[in-house]
């Protein structure tokens, strides 16, 4: 009897379901845990998609820590799955880590901010938008 390959343990489909949360959930802090128990505590999640360069929240990101925080961030690393349109990354403001997640369909994400005045708070920001070029008046 041929041997069968295993079936992963993690599954792409589950951004369906994160994507409609990002509109239904009003407590931030639930649906950030959500993201991560479904998907960053996967390992394998990591493997899917590519590093990737966005103006909109390369743009919108040091906003979100200029008006938290008074600073910028750094570091600014992010990762496209093209398939779902989703992306995902990291950043740091001072020493804390700070993720973000942007649906590019439908122009909204969350960012998730540690407190770099270490309180052991985390910020959260719910975003809308894409780049306006402003050649185009």
């Amino acid at each position: 009897m041929p041997k069968s390959n295993p079936q992963p343990s993690f599954s792409l489909h589950k951004l369906r379901e994160l994507q409609i949360r990002l509109d239904r959930d009003k407590d931030l802090g639930k649906f950030w845990n959500y993201y991560m128990d479904r998907f960053i505590d996967h390992p394998e999640f990591l493997d899917f998609g590519g590093p990737v360069e966005h103006r909109f929240l390369q743009e919108v990101i040091p906003t979100i820590t200029q008006k938290l925080f008074k600073q910028d961030p750094h570091n600014l690393f992010l990762i496209k799955i093209p398939e779902y349109e989703f992306i995902h990354g990291s950043f740091f403001v001072g020493n804390e880590i700070g993720g973000l997640i942007y649906f590019e369909k439908k122009r909204k994400g969350v960012a998730a901010i540690s407190d770099p005045n270490q309180s052991g708070m985390v910020q959260y920001s719910r975003f809308t938008g894409y780049p306006i070029d402003n050649n185009n008046n």
